[in-house]
C-alpha cells in the first residue's frame, strides 16, 4: 500500500491498540495515535499534516468533533473515516464544513471496525485522484 500518514483519535487504549495493529497488517506503518485530543494536537503540531484522520466525532467531552473542526480549520488532513454511531443531525451539521473545508468524508465503521471494511475505504483514497476531489 502506498505510504500513508494516519492519525486515530481513539480513548480506548485497547481500541487504539486494535486499529493501529489493523493499519500496520493493511500496510500502513505511520500510525499517529492519540488518547485525547490535546495528544492529537500535540502530535499533528510535531509531526505535521495528515492523509486520513480517524475518530468517532461523539466523543465524550467533545475530543472527536474538535478534533474535525481543527483539521477542517487548519487542513491538517485530506480525508476523515468516522467511528462509531454517528447521529443523523450531527452528519448534517458536519457535511457543509466538510465541504467548504474539502476534507473529504470516506466513510463511517462501526466498532469493532472490520479490517475488510477499513481496508475498502483505505483503497478508495488511494484509487480516487486528489485532483478531482480539489476541483
Amino acid at each position: 500500500m502506498r505510504s500513508l500518514k494516519v492519525l486515530i483519535l481513539e480513548p480506548n487504549p485497547f481500541q487504539l491498540m486494535a486499529l493501529h495493529q489493523m493499519l500496520n497488517a493493511i500496510g500502513i506503518y505511520d500510525v499517529l495515535t492519540a488518547p485525547s485530543l490535546a495528544s492529537a494536537l500535540s502530535s499533528l503540531g510535531h509531526r505535521g499534516a495528515v492523509d486520513i484522520a480517524i475518530c468517532d466525532p461523539q466523543l465524550k467531552g467533545g475530543d472527536g468533533l474538535a478534533l474535525i473542526h481543527h483539521l477542517a480549520a487548519h487542513h491538517e488532513a485530506r480525508a476523515l473515516i468516522l467511528l462509531g454511531s454517528v447521529a443523523q443531525s450531527l452528519m448534517s451539521d458536519l457535511e457543509p464544513l466538510l465541504r467548504q473545508q474539502r476534507l473529504r468524508l470516506l466513510g463511517r465503521l462501526q466498532t469493532p471496525v472490520s479490517a475488510v471494511l477499513m481496508r475498502g475505504l483505505l483503497d478508495s483514497y488511494l484509487i480516487t485522484p486528489q485532483e478531482l476531489i480539489e476541483a
